[in-house]
């Protein structure tokens, strides 16, 4: 791994502590202001949401991301892609603003929440405005660093300084919302200040191509997103907001410990993209590294956190997330989980142009994952959320590697 992918590693890092360390500090106020119940209504809320952040990403952090790695040195080309990427996620933000007005008008549960729900949808702003997969398809993550690590410190003053009870958690889901948005802002004001992006009339033959390039990765991060974010939803709606605070919050913890395996993925993505082209030997030997790497690192977190989970819940949550500390131990192992099936799927499948195989493991461990938390769920509560995680991220895991055991004359 070179200079330039640990300088990228580092940023994402910075981006992972920011997205981890500064939410932190204001995890233990939430918690204890909102109660379980009302922090669990706004991971509800933020659950919900997710699906039109989803929409709007459309897998470009990988598609787009990855056309921009293998011509970067053209600027005219990277304008084209920037434009054409950036109208398609202006169409789509158009429909998951109105997806959401709709919703919380339409569906009893959404309607009762209306106030929550609409705070946090700045959050689709963000990702509609934020060109994060132009900076990494450029290698360029050091700016992306610095505006969200800028936009998320504004986020705790303004949380201790405004949350003051329960009644606030539109307030806290505006708050946090916000960032993104910010950053997003920020950072289209820093490439038109330094002409990175030279101006090209978007057509909509590019626009429909960057569509159609994203699609099928687009399919299989909505399937992700069934065993990951809706389990989140489908646990608000079968056992109300009190078991999404539990399952919640052991995910923020979760999601934390993932965070190495996220950040040296999206750091080595692009290079392995551009070296399957032109030197595929030195491709596989930098993933077969990375495996090492992630994987070693993943493990014994996970082994870590097993073993501390209940002194992580009573020092950030307090006694009332007693049952958080069950649903962490489930989850323990899930990052290194999720670091193998990265390799095999993100670094693997979709470089060798794979992406069909890809998506349809993907939307077959998502129909599964659905089979089986509906009677979890029911029975075990968010502990049910947790478990159906972990097996279907093992699923996808074993699915991945067989598919590509059985094209290893491919990678050769």
């Amino acid at each position: 791994m070179d200079r330039v992918i640990f300088k990228n590693a580092a940023s994402l890092l910075l981006i992972q502590a920011a997205n981890f360390l500064l939410p932190l500090v204001t995890f233990p106020y939430l918690v204890r202001v909102l109660g379980p119940a009302n922090f669990g209504l706004l991971a509800f809320a933020f659950a919900i949401v997710a699906y039109g952040v989803l929409l709007v990403d459309y897998g470009f952090n990988l598609s787009a991301s990855k056309r921009v790695a293998e011509v970067r040195d053209d600027r005219a080309k990277v304008a084209q892609i920037f434009w054409s990427v950036s109208s398609a996620k202006a169409l789509l933000g158009l429909l998951a603003f109105a997806a959401m007005i709709v919703a919380s008008l339409a569906v009893p549960q959404l309607a009762e929440m209306r106030m929550v729900l609409l705070a946090a949808t700045p959050m689709i702003l963000g990702s509609l405005l934020f060109p994060g997969w132009l900076f990494q398809g450029l290698e360029r993550m050091s700016v992306t660093s610095a505006f969200t690590i800028g936009s998320q410190a504004l986020v705790v003053p303004l949380t201790f300084w405004l949350v003051r009870d329960a009644g606030d958690t539109w307030l806290a889901a505006l708050i946090r919302a916000c960032a993104p948005a910010v950053a997003g802002l920020a950072s289209l004001t820093w490439l038109y200040r330094h002409r990175l992006v030279e101006w090209q009339p978007p057509c909509w033959a590019d626009t429909r191509r960057a569509l159609a390039e994203g699609w099928h990765i687009f399919i299989s991060t909505a399937a992700i997103s069934v065993y990951t974010t809706s389990n989140q939803v489908l646990l608000g709606f079968l056992c109300g907001p009190l078991q999404v605070g539990y399952y919640a919050a052991a995910d923020r913890v979760r999601t934390a410990a993932q965070g190495v395996s996220s950040v040296l993925s999206n750091a080595v993505y692009p290079r392995v993209s551009a070296l399957m082209y032109t030197d595929r030997p030195a491709a596989l030997a930098l993933v077969r590294k990375l495996m090492v790497i992630q994987g070693g690192a993943t493990f014994f977190g996970g082994c870590a956190l097993w073993l501390v989970a209940p002194s992580i819940v009573s020092l950030l949550m307090g006694p009332a997330f007693q049952p958080s500390v069950t649903v962490l131990r489930w989850m323990a192992f899930v990052p290194f989980i999720v670091s193998l099936s990265n390799v095999f799927g993100i670094q693997l499948m979709l470089p060798l142009g794979m992406t069909k195989a890809f998506g349809t493991i993907l939307i077959g461990s998502a129909v599964f994952n659905l089979i089986a938390l509906l009677p979890l769920a029911v029975v075990l509560g968010a502990t049910g959320g947790a478990v159906a995680m972990l097996i279907t991220e093992t699923v996808v895991t074993i699915a991945m590697a067989r598919y590509l055991w059985r094209r290893r004359s491919v990678m050769r």
